[in-house]
């Protein structure tokens, strides 16, 4: 099992998506179907990106550490998903959440794994994506997974 006790770090950010995929199929909240990582696309690489049982396309971005950073990739990923997301070590989170209002500016939730599984502490804005043509690119992709 590859969740952590919340009072141990990740040592990379590729354990905390391992995590978080672990639990995404075990019992994760967007009942997603399919997922894959690492999205390509001309603004930037998707760590995560998920498609659930209603067709919604979720991005999910990871970060140890740097919230701000992950924010502002996570509202890039609007262009083509329906939802967004950071992903984020539970410490980590609760600090970005405190600045809720930066997200709510963008639409962009904020996650993390929590006793083992994910727990949403702010939720994401669904919206329409501005680029459709390239949410259907990235559910190709997800479909080649």
């Amino acid at each position: 099992m590859f969740w952590k006790d919340v009072r141990v770090l990740y040592s990379t950010e590729q354990e905390l998506v391992e995590c978080f995929l672990e639990q995404l199929v075990a019992d994760g909240p967007w009942e997603a179907v399919n997922f894959n990582v690492e999205f390509n696309y001309m603004r930037g690489k998707t760590d995560i990106i998920a498609v659930s049982v209603s067709n919604e396309l979720i991005a999910i971005e990871a970060k140890l550490s740097k919230w701000r950073s992950a924010l502002h990739q996570a509202y890039r990923n609007r262009c083509f998903a329906d939802k967004s997301y950071v992903l984020l070590p539970l410490k980590t989170a609760e600090l970005a959440n405190s600045y809720e209002h930066e997200f709510d500016r963008r639409g962009v939730g904020i996650c993390c794994i929590q006793d083992g599984q994910i727990t949403i502490l702010k939720e994401a804005v669904a919206d329409t994506p501005a680029q459709p043509w390239l949410k259907e690119v990235a559910l190709q992709y997800v479909s080649k997974g």
